[in-house]
């Protein structure tokens, strides 16, 4: 059942999953990217080639918020990954990735398609722009919340197999929201 939740919930979102590839993108639909859309050629490309999402969150206020242990995922330099995973087998899960693109998150979430869930836009300190979706069934709650700081849009999605508290893995989100604003990069 955890496949075919995360499958329904992370499907549209990988037009901003973007951790591992190089080369510019042409939108928020394209292929995963960490360099600046358009072709745009900078240093911050270099930049963002460097970037991982992990390299300022903690995992200890998540885990608080959670109320569940989790620990930090870094990957490799060769596969870069960032994901907060749970202690405990069977616990929550959260991946985070990256897109740098200089339209903005309203531009990209025009052109998203969005699944089906209720959709909020939270205050972020330091943040243009915030949005989560919450999918919520007997079995699975489904998270997938966005940041755009700049042309940095960021996103996270949280799973958590029933039985769950759904407070606790919004307050977890919004952690980790408030996290990847504060450091994130000015370019």
């Amino acid at each position: 059942m955890r496949r075919r939740v995360a499958a329904v919930t992370l499907v549209p979102l990988l037009a901003l999953a973007a951790c591992g590839s190089s080369s510019p993108s042409a939108g928020p639909s394209a292929a995963p990217s960490s360099g600046r859309s358009g072709g745009t050629t900078s240093s911050a490309t270099s930049t963002a080639a460097a970037f991982n999402p992990c390299d300022g969150l903690d995992a200890k206020p998540v885990s608080r918020a959670l109320g569940a242990k989790l620990k930090l995922t870094t990957g490799t330099a060769d596969a870069p990954r960032c994901a907060l995973l749970p202690a405990k087998k069977g616990g929550p899960t959260f991946e985070l990735s990256y897109l740098w693109f200089d339209g903005g998150l309203d531009a990209a979430w025009k052109t998203m398609q969005i699944p089906a869930g209720t959709v909020s836009q939270p205050h972020i300190a330091g943040a243009d722009d915030a949005r989560e979706v919450a999918q919520q069934t007997s079995s699975a709650l489904a998270i997938s919340a966005f940041l755009q700081n700049g042309s940095l849009i960021q996103s996270v999605n949280g799973l958590a197999l029933a039985p769950y508290h759904a407070k606790r893995m919004q307050r977890a989100i919004r952690a980790i929201l408030t996290q990847l604003s504060a450091k994130a990069p000015t370019s």
